[in-house]
């Protein structure tokens, strides 16, 4: 799973974001419902080479262009 919602309390806890390929995770703590910008969380992950692309008809996320490139050919080939 790309992007998963741990709760800690009422909607409070973390977004965790985790690459499809090699499984590094992301973490962004959240206290409320309006604290859940995807996009803006997204953002943060782009600066730090994070990548975000369809393969197969189905959207993935990656850490690195090495770990995308790994999984679509070991996926689509």
């Amino acid at each position: 799973m790309s992007k998963e919602l741990q709760f800690d309390g009422y909607w409070e806890g973390e977004a965790i974001y985790s690459c499809d390929c090699c499984g590094k995770k992301e973490k962004f703590r959240f206290e409320c419902e309006d604290d859940l910008d995807y996009k803006a969380m997204q953002a943060k992950l782009r600066k730090k080479g994070w990548i975000f692309t369809k393969v197969n008809e189905r959207w993935k996320d990656f850490c690195s262009e090495k770990c995308r490139n790994e999984f679509i050919r070991k996926n689509t080939i």
